[in-house]
Protein backbone atom coordinates (compact mmCIF):
# COMPACT_ATOMS: atom_id res chain seq x y z
CA UNK A 1 0.00 0.00 0.00
CA UNK A 2 1.15 3.20 -0.89
CA UNK A 3 1.51 6.39 1.74
CA UNK A 4 1.04 9.95 0.06
CA UNK A 5 3.19 12.54 1.13
CA UNK A 6 2.67 16.25 0.97
CA UNK A 7 5.66 18.02 -0.32
CA UNK A 8 6.71 21.68 1.10
CA UNK A 9 8.04 23.94 -1.37
CA UNK A 10 12.30 22.99 -1.30
CA UNK A 11 10.82 19.48 -2.07
CA UNK A 12 8.79 20.90 -4.67
CA UNK A 13 11.88 22.45 -6.09
CA UNK A 14 14.03 19.59 -5.98
CA UNK A 15 10.98 17.14 -7.76
CA UNK A 16 11.19 19.92 -10.52
CA UNK A 17 14.68 20.06 -11.21
CA UNK A 18 15.61 16.40 -10.83
CA UNK A 19 12.49 14.02 -11.72
CA UNK A 20 9.69 16.43 -13.72
CA UNK A 21 12.55 17.41 -15.70
CA UNK A 22 13.19 14.29 -17.43
CA UNK A 23 10.23 12.88 -16.92
CA UNK A 24 8.19 15.39 -19.08
CA UNK A 25 8.82 17.18 -22.22
CA UNK A 26 9.31 20.86 -21.69
CA UNK A 27 6.21 21.60 -23.87
CA UNK A 28 4.11 19.86 -21.11
CA UNK A 29 6.13 21.09 -18.14
CA UNK A 30 4.46 24.18 -16.64
CA UNK A 31 7.08 26.84 -15.23
CA UNK A 32 8.61 26.39 -11.56
CA UNK A 33 7.26 29.73 -10.89
CA UNK A 34 3.59 28.74 -11.58
CA UNK A 35 3.31 25.76 -9.66
CA UNK A 36 4.78 27.31 -6.48
CA UNK A 37 2.60 30.00 -6.56
CA UNK A 38 -0.33 27.55 -7.09
CA UNK A 39 0.94 25.64 -4.14
CA UNK A 40 1.44 28.53 -2.15
CA UNK A 41 -1.98 29.51 -2.56
CA UNK A 42 -3.06 26.30 -1.79
CA UNK A 43 -4.51 24.98 -4.94
CA UNK A 44 -2.36 22.68 -5.72
CA UNK A 45 -0.76 19.46 -4.19
CA UNK A 46 2.39 18.15 -5.00
CA UNK A 47 2.41 14.54 -3.84
CA UNK A 48 5.29 11.87 -3.57
CA UNK A 49 3.61 8.26 -3.21
CA UNK A 50 6.29 6.04 -0.60
CA UNK A 51 6.21 2.41 -0.34
CA UNK A 52 8.06 2.37 2.62
CA UNK A 53 10.43 4.89 2.60
CA UNK A 54 11.09 4.74 -0.87
CA UNK A 55 9.38 7.39 -3.35
CA UNK A 56 8.09 5.47 -6.37
CA UNK A 57 6.22 7.96 -7.91
CA UNK A 58 4.63 11.51 -7.88
CA UNK A 59 1.49 12.92 -8.76
CA UNK A 60 0.73 16.90 -9.17
CA UNK A 61 -3.11 18.09 -8.88
CA UNK A 62 -4.54 21.12 -9.27
CA UNK A 63 -7.76 21.49 -6.61
CA UNK A 64 -9.75 24.94 -7.42
CA UNK A 65 -11.88 26.78 -4.29
CA UNK A 66 -14.95 25.58 -5.34
CA UNK A 67 -13.72 21.98 -5.04
CA UNK A 68 -15.33 19.21 -7.05
CA UNK A 69 -13.74 18.78 -9.84
CA UNK A 70 -10.03 18.04 -9.54
CA UNK A 71 -6.66 18.38 -12.62
CA UNK A 72 -4.56 15.50 -12.36
CA UNK A 73 -1.76 18.16 -14.04
CA UNK A 74 1.55 15.63 -13.37
CA UNK A 75 1.68 11.82 -12.84
CA UNK A 76 5.02 9.77 -12.82
CA UNK A 77 6.45 6.48 -11.83
CA UNK A 78 9.81 6.54 -11.01
CA UNK A 79 11.78 4.71 -13.61
CA UNK A 80 13.60 1.94 -11.18
CA UNK A 81 9.64 1.52 -10.17
CA UNK A 82 8.05 1.03 -13.18
CA UNK A 83 5.91 -1.84 -14.58
CA UNK A 84 5.15 -3.20 -11.08
CA UNK A 85 1.73 -1.46 -10.41
CA UNK A 86 2.90 1.72 -8.46
CA UNK A 87 1.01 4.08 -11.37
CA UNK A 88 -2.10 1.99 -10.36
CA UNK A 89 -1.41 1.95 -7.00
CA UNK A 90 -1.01 5.99 -7.06
CA UNK A 91 -4.07 6.47 -9.17
CA UNK A 92 -6.21 4.59 -6.20
CA UNK A 93 -4.71 6.30 -3.71
CA UNK A 94 -5.47 9.89 -4.94
CA UNK A 95 -8.87 8.57 -5.47
CA UNK A 96 -9.05 7.67 -1.71
CA UNK A 97 -7.07 10.83 -0.99
CA UNK A 98 -9.29 13.12 -2.27
CA UNK A 99 -13.25 10.93 -2.32
CA UNK A 100 -14.04 13.54 0.63
CA UNK A 101 -13.50 16.81 -0.89
CA UNK A 102 -13.93 15.69 -5.27
CA UNK A 103 -15.97 13.99 -7.50
CA UNK A 104 -13.90 13.41 -10.03
CA UNK A 105 -10.19 13.77 -11.60
CA UNK A 106 -9.92 15.11 -14.67
CA UNK A 107 -6.70 13.98 -16.82
CA UNK A 108 -5.27 15.36 -20.08
CA UNK A 109 -3.30 12.85 -22.46
CA UNK A 110 -2.17 13.40 -25.58
CA UNK A 111 -4.48 12.34 -28.08
CA UNK A 112 -2.94 9.63 -30.17
CA UNK A 113 -3.39 11.32 -33.69
CA UNK A 114 -2.11 14.60 -32.88
CA UNK A 115 0.85 12.88 -30.81
CA UNK A 116 4.76 12.71 -32.13
CA UNK A 117 4.59 8.71 -30.60
CA UNK A 118 1.04 7.47 -31.15
CA UNK A 119 1.62 4.33 -29.67
CA UNK A 120 2.88 5.83 -26.63
CA UNK A 121 0.35 7.97 -26.38
CA UNK A 122 -2.47 5.31 -26.77
CA UNK A 123 -0.46 3.30 -23.96
CA UNK A 124 -0.33 6.27 -21.89
CA UNK A 125 -4.56 6.39 -22.22
CA UNK A 126 -5.06 2.75 -21.88
CA UNK A 127 -3.07 2.94 -18.89
CA UNK A 128 -5.65 5.16 -17.30
CA UNK A 129 -8.70 3.02 -18.56
CA UNK A 130 -7.13 0.17 -16.88
CA UNK A 131 -7.01 1.86 -13.38
CA UNK A 132 -10.49 2.90 -13.78
CA UNK A 133 -11.26 6.37 -15.96
CA UNK A 134 -13.53 7.01 -18.55
CA UNK A 135 -12.30 8.16 -22.03
CA UNK A 136 -14.67 11.18 -22.88
CA UNK A 137 -15.04 12.89 -26.27
CA UNK A 138 -13.75 16.45 -25.03
CA UNK A 139 -10.84 17.50 -26.75
CA UNK A 140 -8.61 20.43 -25.73
CA UNK A 141 -5.99 22.34 -27.68
CA UNK A 142 -3.19 23.29 -24.62
CA UNK A 143 -0.42 25.40 -25.35
CA UNK A 144 0.25 23.96 -28.75
CA UNK A 145 -0.56 20.30 -27.72
CA UNK A 146 -3.82 18.64 -28.52
CA UNK A 147 -5.01 16.36 -25.40
CA UNK A 148 -8.08 14.05 -25.10
CA UNK A 149 -9.96 13.99 -21.82
CA UNK A 150 -10.18 11.35 -19.32
CA UNK A 151 -12.50 11.37 -16.17
CA UNK A 152 -11.33 9.39 -12.94
CA UNK A 153 -13.93 9.38 -10.44
CA UNK A 154 -13.34 9.71 -6.71
CA UNK A 155 -16.54 8.17 -5.59
CA UNK A 156 -19.23 5.78 -7.12
CA UNK A 157 -20.20 6.05 -10.49
CA UNK A 158 -19.60 8.79 -12.81
CA UNK A 159 -22.69 11.00 -13.17
CA UNK A 160 -23.34 12.32 -16.82
CA UNK A 161 -21.47 15.62 -17.12
CA UNK A 162 -20.39 18.52 -19.32
CA UNK A 163 -16.85 17.66 -19.27
CA UNK A 164 -15.92 20.11 -21.64
CA UNK A 165 -17.08 22.93 -19.40
CA UNK A 166 -15.71 21.58 -16.15
CA UNK A 167 -12.45 21.18 -18.38
CA UNK A 168 -12.44 25.13 -19.18
CA UNK A 169 -13.40 26.32 -16.09
CA UNK A 170 -10.60 24.71 -14.30
CA UNK A 171 -8.10 26.16 -16.73
CA UNK A 172 -9.60 29.93 -16.81
CA UNK A 173 -8.91 29.38 -13.02
CA UNK A 174 -5.48 28.12 -13.39
CA UNK A 175 -4.35 30.65 -15.97
CA UNK A 176 -4.16 33.84 -16.76
CA UNK A 177 -6.97 35.19 -18.95
CA UNK A 178 -5.04 36.86 -21.78
CA UNK A 179 -2.81 33.30 -21.62
CA UNK A 180 -6.05 31.37 -21.27
CA UNK A 181 -6.98 33.38 -24.05
CA UNK A 182 -4.16 32.60 -26.47
CA UNK A 183 -3.78 29.35 -25.14
CA UNK A 184 -6.83 26.98 -24.84
CA UNK A 185 -9.49 25.68 -27.25
CA UNK A 186 -12.29 23.13 -27.53
CA UNK A 187 -12.01 21.34 -30.33
CA UNK A 188 -15.23 20.19 -31.83
CA UNK A 189 -15.95 17.31 -33.52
Amino acid sequence: MLTLRPFDETRTRLLYAHQMRRDFPPSELKELHTILNMQRAGRYDVLGAYDGGMMVAYALVYRPEEGGTLLLDYLAVEERARGRGYGTALLSALRAHYAASADVLLIECERPKAAPDEAQARKRIRFYVQAGAQLTNVRIWLFEVEYSILVLPCTGDLPAQDWAKRMLSLYRQMLPPAMYERNVRLIRG
